[in-house]
């Protein structure tokens, strides 16, 4: 099991999703996803039934990655961000907070640094709904079977 120390509200949620969905229609991304450290889902865009599996396995891998990343702080610098780059497809994850995470899917003809540049710009707008959600610390119990993989 695991505790969930925060929660959004409808109208939260509604407004990250609208952030998420004109951030991702501004640059012609593939897919914007916004998890927590524990690899759940909070949003993502385009937000159809067809990408949600996707959506979910990204919230899963991403917090992992980041997980396994901040077990070598003492070897590299702390990061904030991460990008992969793929044969396909490329990937930017970056830290909203110390418990939300961003990542982005993009092709190659979408210039990195006006991914880094708008990303920015949607940070600080989503990062006061989310610390008011952690605020809150409303907890509720997931269960590991209850996540989607």
């Amino acid at each position: 099991m695991d505790m969930v120390n925060y929660s959004l509200k409808d109208q939260e949620l509604n407004e990250i999703s609208k952030k998420l969905q004109d951030f991702k229609n501004s640059l012609l991304l593939d897919l914007v996803v916004l998890m927590d450290d524990g690899g759940r889902l909070v949003s993502y865009a385009p937000y159809m039934q067809s990408h949600k599996p996707l959506a979910y396995r990204v919230a899963v891998i991403g917090a992992a990655v980041v997980g396994a990343v901040d077990q070598l702080e003492n070897i590299i610098s702390s990061k904030r961000n991460m990008f992969f780059a793929g044969i396909e497809k490329n990937m930017y994850v970056q830290m909203v907070n110390e418990r939300f995470i961003l990542s982005s899917v993009f092709s190659h003809k979408v210039p990195l640094g006006t991914v880094k540049l708008l990303k920015e710009r949607l940070v600080k707008d989503i990062a006061p709904i989310l610390e008011n959600a952690m605020r809150r610390k409303e907890t509720r119990v997931v269960r590991f079977d209850e996540l989607v993989l």
